[in-house]
């Protein structure tokens, strides 16, 4: 993708590959870990219900940590909070690898939550760093569409790796993976330049203890929304049990796979028509690591 000026290609541009590459390999975790986590379950003799409950578990911890940890960050910057994240969420993952599931439920609980509250907001901390990197706005406007576009690439690739992993060298050293991809993206953010230089701009409205979701339009969004992760997230669990019936373990990452690629497809077209109406308001500062946009 190149932008509308005539300096070069956008990824050529300081800073703008190495943000988003990796980025989306520390967000890896979020697509591979709840197949992960089914697959570990299911090798350990564990019912598929538990590791339906897990990744629940883990998926509604992340969604409540992701705006606590963007407003830290706003606060405290990017550096030390994320850092302190990431190095939490990956030793849970890591400590999950070797715990017997079944027979260590509680354990196995209380890592899946605390890896999924420490969950880094790197995708918002992403969005934050763009107005630095890309003053010119037709720049940053085309980072933001790319951005946005490659985020599917996380769930098209990271079941299928999970799936390969886990059929050659078993669900363990999946987990181990994840973890380390989510390590590796992390630290090739937070080293970058922009990461440890950025400040969070002082907030001009007061928007009170539930910040952005103080707007009641957006409290029904997020109802909508979860409506959508409900399905999301028992699609993983169909696809192990049916991967599992028909002896096919590979296909507990291809049809979640299947799925994203479906979402990108649609989305591409859905962009190219023009739709009516306008986006208006700004619940928070755009240069904000906890604005609700910054989530996905």
């Amino acid at each position: 993708m190149t932008s509308t000026t005539d300096s070069g290609p956008l990824l050529a541009q300081r800073h703008v590959a190495r943000l988003l590459f990796g980025t989306l390999i520390g967000r890896l975790p979020n697509g591979m870990a709840p197949v992960a986590i089914l697959l570990l379950v299911a090798d350990q003799g564990g019912s598929l219900k538990t590791g339906g409950l897990l990744c629940a578990l883990y998926a509604l911890a992340s969604a409540i940590g992701q705006p606590v940890l963007g407003r830290m960050v706003d606060r405290r910057g990017q550096s030390l909070v994320t850092a302190a994240a990431v190095l939490l969420t990956t030793v849970c993952l890591l400590a999950l690898a070797v715990v017997d599931v079944a027979a260590r439920s509680g354990l196995a609980t209380a890592l899946v939550t605390l890896a999924g509250l420490s969950t880094p907001p790197l995708e918002a901390g992403l969005r934050a760093l763009w107005p630095a990197v890309l003053p010119d706005e037709a720049r940053r406007r085309a980072a933001l569409a790319l951005d946005t576009g490659a985020q599917g690439l996380i769930y098209v690739t990271g079941p299928p790796l999970v799936a390969v992993l886990s059929t050659t060298t078993g669900p363990r050293t999946a987990m181990v993976v994840s973890a380390s991809l989510g390590l590796v993206g992390a630290a090739v953010v937070l080293s970058a330049a922009p990461s440890r230089h950025w400040r969070p701009a002082r907030a001009t409205q007061r928007t009170g203890p539930l910040g952005p979701l103080a707007h009641a339009g957006l409290r029904w969004l997020f109802v909508a929304v979860s409506g959508v992760g409900f399905a999301l997230g028992a699609m993983n669990v169909w696809a192990v049990a049916f991967a599992e019936d028909l002896g096919m373990d590979l296909l507990s990452g291809l049809i979640p796979a299947a799925l994203s690629i479906g979402s990108l497809v649609g989305g591409f077209l859905y962009g190219k028509r023009t739709w009516p109406g306008t986006i208006t308001g700004n619940s928070a500062s755009p240069h904000s690591c906890s604005r609700p946009d910054g989530f996905r």
